[in-house]
């Protein structure tokens, strides 16, 4: 079974075409060799990105212990394991001084902000996917779930805060994916 079906066999989020597609011509046209990831899940994203050359090196972090163990296995099974490092714990306990050419996050949404302020120190550059949320972040009434509207307006309150940023410069992509991001720090 290929990753896509068993991401969606068993109810795994992964990248939408069209954002993943953005992302991976983002890696390709920028020449990006340095990635940090944050939110494995089961290594899709981070697979297709060190496919793009051998000369890529992930780092990718995941608290999710079962989404883990079969990014492992996903990522050794692909013979990638020499380009991407699999961390298990949560992303803002991750320390480094290293320095990477773009960070993606596709993590918790409700902590967007809190991992740009964390790793901005590591990257000028960051890709976050999801900021539409299947559409509920501009229109919250499409869901009646309390969690959901709370993490929507998490999500609203962030890209309309970085988008009049003047610290940072945005191109929003609302209709790529889920919604798509690229921020460069000033």
């Amino acid at each position: 079974m290929d990753i896509k079906t068993y991401a969606k066999e068993h109810h795994v989020p992964i990248m939408l075409d069209e954002g993943l597609a953005f992302l991976l011509e983002y890696v390709k046209t920028n020449n990006v060799k340095n990635i940090l990831e944050l939110g494995t899940a089961i290594g899709y994203s981070a697979m297709n990105m060190a496919k793009i050359a051998e000369d890529i090196h992930i780092d990718t972090i995941e608290i999710n212990e079962v989404m883990y163990n079969e990014a492992i296995k996903n990522i050794k099974e692909a013979d990638l394991d020499k380009q991407i490092d699999v961390y298990l714990m949560d992303a803002l306990a991750f320390e480094t001084d290293k320095q990477y050419d773009l960070i993606f996050v596709d993590a918790a949404k409700g902590k967007y902000r809190r991992y740009l302020e964390h790793f901005k120190k590591n990257s000028k550059v960051f890709i976050f996917d999801n900021l539409e949320f299947h559409g509920i972040v501009d229109d919250p009434s499409m869901t009646h779930n309390r969690n959901t509207k709370a993490l929507v307006k998490k999500i609203r309150i962030f890209r309309d805060e970085i988008l009049n940023d003047p610290e940072y410069t945005c191109e929003y992509h609302k209709n790529i994916g889920d919604g798509v991001l690229l921020l460069k720090v000033n």
